[in-house]
């Protein structure tokens, strides 16, 4: 049998490819051009791979969040996994597994690109301070028939002399000009006048801030209104002082703490709407020592701030004067420098719970709250559910001080639930429920750098609790003169021992 003679190139190596037509002749050379189209496939879905994984660790550094480690530490995990996927493209068989590995790994860059986009355009979102605005609201009695503009053209219209002037004549032209003519207007001196005459019939329509309606609902005369009068119109102007809430100092540089200010606002729709401020909350942070007070001070607090020129308000009249004026309530309270606000609204409450599937509370009774049945115990509530559970004061002996710890069990189930997987199965409808419910001052570098933080060092916080207490009474306030309202005078040991809670926080000397 003669020796197979095989052929060198000039450059001393021998031609696979003339070994494949010497030895197998065209089925060899079809098999090899088979295997040179599988593994250029498979390079090619490789490639993909790699720009994918490239611009995963583009969009994650380009947040400032993850640690310099954790971003090296993934690099080098899709480096080796496109090392392998390459490598095993040799062979036909490994080369169909790696080509569904690459697609699959692929997909999951894609994915967490999307992913990390939504979350940094909703951090830039909450962190962007909207200018404050004022709605006037055009309002019937409930059961009057009249549903829009052009079912009130011939009544008799009423407006407050001294609320909110300005914007209510922007409104009554806007109305003039929808309606095709000038209505009849009465004038009256406040908006308890205003609202006798609507509920007697002296007026069939009234145009009013929207925030004073729920303002007089408090007093023991009013309480019909919250309930027996209905919205047609509405009109959003930003507010007469420019829309500024610019608010707070900055924390001292190199310093390991700060206060952010809590607030739940009273209103459906825009989070910039001025309202009365429900929820009162006091966040002081101590990123150094892990420690974190929450200082809830109840709404009926009976108070003054700077807009009341030393006469005495509830605290959550405030609201109606913008964030800085609560803001500067508890300033002067607790004698403390408020740092950072954060504000969400009920339509954000509602949704960002929805979104992640409910939450689990515990209350200490057994209460209805506009129509939601609680329980002692653990209830799963919806967002509507869990709204009217942080609500409700009127099942309580002690009322608003029982709200206050109601809210607080409210924001702790919130934050439980989102550090569980629902908070994944559901991220992209929670992104879009955060990014237009929640508004805050804090820079987004700021909040990139307490991720990067917490990722750091993934410790775990020491949370504690505390609600300012007081008297219940009665009194006339500043907001609503003329009018003996419900108020609570404040302890000031309460209010003593608070203030020793938040030294404790910021000097790091908490137990």
């Amino acid at each position: 049998m003669k020796p197979e003679i095989i052929k060198y190139t000039k450059r001393g190596e021998a031609s696979m490819e003339n070994m494949y037509k010497r030895k197998h002749g065209k089925k060899g050379k079809r098999k090899h051009k088979g295997l040179t189209v599988y593994r250029k496939v498979g390079y090619s879905f490789v490639s993909i791979y790699a720009v994918a994984a490239v611009v995963l660790l583009s969009f994650l550094a380009g947040t400032d969040m993850f640690p310099g480690l954790y971003l090296a530490a993934l690099g080098g995990g899709l480096l080796v996994l496109g090392v392998l996927t390459g490598v095993i493209q040799k062979w036909k068989t490994s080369s169909v597994i790696a080509d569904v590995i690459c697609t699959i790994l692929t997909a999951a860059c894609i994915a967490g690109c999307v992913y990390i986009d939504k979350m940094d355009s909703t951090i830039r979102d909450v962190a962007t301070v909207s200018a404050s605005t004022d709605v006037i609201g055009v309002y019937v009695m409930d059961a009057d028939p009249a549903q829009e503009l052009a079912d009130v053209a011939d009544y008799q219209f009423g407006i407050a002399t001294a609320i909110d002037r300005t914007n209510t004549d922007k409104a009554m032209d806007e109305i003039t000009f929808t309606i095709g003519k000038n209505p009849a207007v009465t004038e009256y001196g406040d908006v308890f006048a205003l609202l006798d005459a609507l509920n007697n019939g002296e007026a069939g329509v009234i145009v009013v801030n929207s925030a004073y309606i729920s303002t007089a609902s408090e007093a023991e005369n009013y309480a019909w209104a919250e309930e027996g009068l209905r919205e047609i119109a509405s009109f959003t102007y930003e507010s007469a002082d420019g829309g500024s809430e610019t608010v707070t100092s900055q924390p001292d540089a190199g310093s390991n703490s700060f206060i952010m200010y809590l607030s739940g606002i009273d209103t459906y729709g825009g989070i910039s709407t001025r309202s009365r401020s429900d929820v009162n909350i006091l966040a002081v942070v101590n990123t150094e020592t892990k420690d974190i007070l929450l200082l809830s001070t109840p709404r009926d607090y009976y108070i003054s701030y700077s807009e009341t020129r030393g006469a005495r308000d509830k605290l959550t009249h405030a609201g109606i004067y913008g964030i800085n004026a609560s803001i500067d309530a508890l300033e002067q309270l607790y004698d403390v420098d408020v740092n950072y606000y954060l504000r969400v609204n009920f339509s954000g409450f509602i949704d960002i719970i929805n979104a992640l599937g409910g939450v689990d509370v515990n209350s200490d009774y057994d209460f209805t709250a506009r129509g939601t049945e609680i329980h002692q115990g653990k209830n799963h509530l919806t967002g509507e559910e869990a709204l009217s559970f942080a609500r409700e004061r009127y099942s309580f002996k002690d009322g608003d001080f029982q709200r206050g710890r109601n809210q607080m069990e409210v924001i702790r189930a919130v934050i439980q639930k989102a550090a569980s997987s629902s908070l994944l199965t559901n991220y992209m409808s929670v992104m879009n429920a955060v990014a237009g419910s929640f508004e805050t001052n804090m820079s987004q570098e700021e909040i990139s750098d307490l991720v990067k933080m917490q990722l750091s060092d993934m410790a775990s916080w020491n949370i504690t609790s505390y609600t300012a207490e007081g008297q219940v009474s009665s009194a006339e306030t500043y907001s609503m003169p003329g009018q003996t309202l419900s108020v609570v005078i404040p302890d000031e040991s309460s209010v003593k021992e608070a203030k020793n809670m938040i030294t404790d926080v910021i000097e790091g000397t908490a137990q």
